[in-house]
């Protein structure tokens, strides 16, 4: 690889690329010219799109945007996936929208006292918590596009189906930061009791973010228990995560620490899911109880 081809390897500097009014332009242009199929635009056609009446300074913008994002092709240019990630970005309102919230909506009933839940969306985050107790049940990264492309009376049943598919996709071992590998962990403390359930933690291999989790959470994708849910009339793919934990009775103990076993049993209903599961919060036993 040559020195202009690795130039931006460094995250600063390849920021320092795009921060620029024109060179913005120029990604969007190509993303608007060339996003379908093996479609490329043309110089000419890119320098119109983007609004660039100097013909020098678009090429030397232009050259500053390749090889990281944008590539030149036989028969024209088209995005990089850095450069579709970056137009992604900047549509989303991650770095520009900072002022977007939503009125708390009515989310349930708290686990812990009874009372009502409420579901509010704020500096760029969903959070889930208990107007009576002020206890926080759910807290997820969402991005204002979210919330700022739909009708008011829609939001609410958005930001519930985004929060979901993040829980979701963490639970596959996704950050839903940099989208690294996410290495779960448990450690039974000699602390207070946990409850119902067992800390667990989500640690990021790549950007060093860890995420607070619990055993229980990182069953609620096994197919056994997706499929006991959905026979009580559960569809784990769109009701709310915090929803399914009111639903759900649930009985976690450690059977033995070397090696680390967990006994995990989960009740929705007349069913009941028992399952064991490592120190990785992988299921090596589960079994069906009517």
């Amino acid at each position: 690889m040559s020195d202009e081809e690795s130039r931006a390897t460094d995250p600063s500097e390849a920021f320092g690329l795009v921060a620029n009014e024109t060179r913005f332009s120029v990604l969007r242009a190509l993303w608007d010219l060339a996003e379908w199929g093996d479609r490329t635009a043309s110089f000419g056609e890119i320098r119109s799109e983007a609004g660039v009446r100097d013909s020098g300074q678009f090429n030397y913008h232009l050259g500053e945007l390749t090889p990281e994002f944008v590539r030149e092709v036989e028969a024209g240019y088209r995005l990089t996936e850095a450069g579709r990630r970056v137009v992604g970005a900047a549509v989303s309102g991650v770095y520009t929208d900072h002022e977007v919230a939503v009125e708390p909506e009515p989310a349930g009933e708290c686990p812990g006292c009874g009372g009502g839940l409420e579901l509010r969306y704020e500096n760029g985050y969903v959070r889930v918590e208990c107007g009576d107790c002020d206890t926080g049940v759910f807290d997820m990264s969402t991005p204002p596009v979210v919330v700022a492309e739909r009708d008011d009376d829609a939001v609410g049943d958005a930001l519930v189906r985004h929060a979901t598919a993040a829980f979701q996709r963490m639970n596959r071992g996704f950050c839903v930061y940099c989208d690294g590998p996410l290495d779960p962990t448990v450690e039974p403390s000699d602390g207070p009791d946990d409850g119902p359930d067992l800390h667990a933690e989500l640690s990021c291999r790549a950007c060093g973010r860890t995420f607070g989790w619990s055993v229980v959470a990182g069953l609620l994708d096994h197919p056994a228990v997706v499929a006991m849910l959905y026979e009580a009339g559960i569809d784990a793919r769109e009701f709310p995560v915090w929803g399914v934990f009111t639903r759900l009775d649930r009985e976690v103990a450690v059977a033995s620490e070397d090696p680390l076993r967990i006994e995990v049993s989960i009740g929705v209903d007349d069913a009941r899911m028992d399952l064991v599961v490592d120190g990785d919060l992988t299921v090596v036993d589960h079994e069906r109880i009517e």
